[in-house]
């Protein structure tokens, strides 16, 4: 079955992201841990937090110097189907240098989830999060979204279903930092990155956020690494054209030098003005 005129051999590489780097993934995956492991030694932080009653429903919470202080909060990627958030506070101290506090999230991963689990346990870190601003001492009207790869496909989905609720609750982001994402299913779902997921017709039509367009309101930055395969490239290209063509306050930028897997080792990544 082809895809945009792909062979099936090609649709595989352009949804290999590792297929830029010759395939292993090994440093990358020991830097995100050495350098999280350091972030914890280095910083306050606040871990296993549970937002919810499932075991990978937590989050590490790292506070700012003093209180109210704005709030960053991270999804981590992993194709839906690997890493934590135990991997994922590598941008803590940068993060924090900034003067906002971080949190970085888990949530339950394929095959034991489906899709809209993640989206849906997403969204209730976020309100739990809400919830909790008091006692954390972060400032709930300041906050910032980040993701990365799978997780920028959450945040976005989050952002589209959810936004409504997460006002409601008093927590108004104000930024959206979508980095090196997937932005329309279909694709998806003809790799074998679809075995652990099982995406149904229903499911790429509801989840795929190219298809569902948020409300405005936040600042989005839609960034994406230089050396992504050309795929990842154009759907973050096209994601924020549709955010624009939606009234969005949008920018892309195409990030220099970098890869999908070292793009969020660079603090600039991080930064909702799209200075890198």
């Amino acid at each position: 079955m082809q895809y945009r005129g792909f062979s099936q051999a090609e649709l595989e590489q352009e949804y290999s992201p590792s297929s830029m780097i010759g395939g292993d993934l090994t440093p990358y995956l020991a830097a995100y841990e050495s350098l999280s492991t350091e972030a914890r030694d280095r910083l306050s932080v606040q871990e296993h937090l549970a937002y919810g009653e499932g075991p990978a429903q937590v989050l590490d919470f790292f506070p700012a110097p003093g209180r109210g202080a704005p709030l960053h909060v991270f999804i981590h990627g992993g194709y839906w189907q690997a890493l934590s958030q135990r991997e994922s506070a590598m941008m803590a101290p940068s993060v924090i240098e900034t003067e906002q506090s971080f949190a970085t999230l888990n949530y339950t991963l394929a095959p034991m989830a489906r899709l809209d689990q993640m989206v849906d346990e997403c969204r209730q870190a976020l309100l739990w999060l809400a919830s909790q601003a008091e006692a954390l001492g972060f400032d709930p009207s300041r906050v910032t979204l980040s993701g990365h790869s799978a997780g920028a496909h959450l945040a976005a989905m989050v952002m589209a279903n959810s936004s409504g609720a997460l006002a409601r609750s008093g927590l108004r982001i104000r930024d959206v930092i979508l980095i090196s994402g997937v932005y329309d299913l279909e694709p998806i779902s003809l790799t074998s990155a679809n075995e652990p997921l099982k995406l149904s017709p229903v499911e790429i039509h509801d989840l795929s956020p190219i298809l569902q367009v948020p409300r405005p309101g936040p600042r989005y930055r839609v960034t994406v690494a230089e050396n992504d395969t050309s795929e990842f490239i154009r759907q973050s290209r096209d994601y924020a054209e549709r955010l624009r063509k939606s009234g969005h306050a949008v920018s892309f930028d195409l990030q220099r030098g970098t890869h999908h897997f070292d793009i969020i080792l660079h603090a600039a990544t991080f930064a909702a003005n799209g200075a890198v």
